[in-house]
């Protein structure tokens, strides 16, 4: 069961000291604290609650953050051990699976993983259950909810598999010798499933077993699973909850491969990899109805981009991780495949870049359901803290 011990406010307000934009810091506490992967919400329709992972228990654990007034409740109370989301984060972390929860905002429940168990807890009464028995199974990639709530597609993979290749990658990491070009080869020595989860009942089916390992799964709509990536790079593709209907959406070409994409109405926004030797990114917006996609060039230099998900598709904006600045951009797309124009939003404080870390210190920039408060995560003092930027002017 959850800990009913509610705590106060951490919160407090500021300007940005460019814009003068009101900035809200939500936490405080001196431990990372970060919202769910932004691919997926993160606050309950209401506008009430925000959930979110900390490790101020010592462990990672979700929360609830009360948006009225600022209190938190832990919700959770999970013990695996090396339950950090495996390279992309810390791994060595105790508690629940990081990074790999996801909020049904129908019913109000997030699903998460602690041990090989799928679990539930209730935002608002706190109830825990256990959904389904994962036997030999570890998860690894990022799961989500079909919009009507009734199904949850998650990836997993064997344990014994996963930790034998995951330990033989991590020693080779520690002393210098994986090079990232190896990362898909790496990926193609670990099988994994996607499965789907009937909510109502807690069955357990295979939608695909694949002969490479896969980090995110989201639905397009109630019938389509998007997965990030293919076997041998970047990119996404869909297939039906009944297997059926495989199709590569924006395939890569000469402008690089899809990185990051985030599910808007009538489609995706999404930005490119760039291709080896350049460094030339594109934000891109697909259209389901067509099979086709408009795009605009990032300046030169931006750095490392995530894409920013507004649900609706129309305030569009990004994060961008250069060495010399780590921050928030507006884009205001002025003409059909050209430049973009960027309006700087917010400078963050410099990342950290330590592979270990950066999932932590992203900061996965994702609009509220009142199209007010534009989220994000900062490193403030060396831990990662919830924060909004007022952006109702512009949404």
């Amino acid at each position: 069961m959850a800990r009913l011990d509610v705590a106060t406010a951490e919160w407090s307000l500021s300007a940005d000291p460019l814009s003068g934009r009101s900035v809200r810091q939500y936490t405080s506490a001196a431990a990372h604290n970060y919202p769910l992967y932004y691919f997926v919400p993160s606050i309950t329709p209401d506008a009430r609650y925000l959930v979110f992972h900390s490790e101020r228990s010592g462990s990672v654990q979700l929360h609830r953050l009360d948006l009225t007034d600022g209190s938190s409740l832990q919700l959770t109370e999970g013990t695996t051990r090396d339950a950090g989301w495996a390279i992309w984060c810390a791994y060595h972390l105790d508690g629940i699976y990081n990074h790999l929860s996801a909020l049904n905002v129908v019913t109000g429940d997030v699903y998460y993983f602690d041990h090989e168990r799928l679990r539930s807890v209730s935002v608002t009464t706190c109830e825990d259950r256990v959904v389904a028995e994962l036997e030999g199974r570890i998860p690894v990639g990022q799961s989500a909810f079909s919009p009507d709530g009734r199904l949850f597609v998650f990836v997993d993979a064997d344990r014994d598999t996963f930790t034998y290749e995951y330990g033989r990658r991590e020693q080779r990491e520690s002393d210098g010798t994986f090079p990232w070009s190896e990362h898909h080869a790496w990926r193609a020595k670990v099988p994994t499933r996607i499965g789907l989860v009937d909510t109502r009942t807690g069955r357990v089916r295979t939608l695909l077993d694949l002969d490479y390992h896969v980090h995110h799964v989201l639905f397009t709509d109630n019938e389509t699973v998007l997965v990030n990536h293919p076997r041998d790079g970047a990119g996404m593709w869909t297939v039906g909850i009944d297997g059926s209907r495989p199709r590569v959406l924006r395939p890569a070409d000469g402008r690089g491969s899809v990185c990051h994409q985030v599910v808007v109405d009538g489609g995706l926004l999404y930005e490119t990899s760039p291709p080896p030797g350049s460094d030339q990114t594109w934000f891109g917006r697909y259209r389901f109805a067509d099979d086709a996609w408009t795009e605009w060039s990032l300046p030169s230099g931006i750095g490392y981009v995530h894409t920013g998900n507004d649900p609706a598709g129309r305030f569009l904006f990004v994060e961008a991780c250069a060495p010399d600045r780590h921050a928030l951009y507006h884009l205001l797309p002025r003409y059909e495949d050209g430049p973009a124009e960027l309006s700087l939003l917010r400078v963050l404080n410099p990342d950290v870049y330590d592979a270990l870390d950066l999932q932590r210190h992203h900061a996965h920039p994702f609009l509220g359901p009142d199209r007010r408060q534009l989220f994000f995560t900062d490193v403030i003092d060396g831990y990662s803290q919830i924060c909004s930027l007022d952006v109702a002017d512009l949404t």
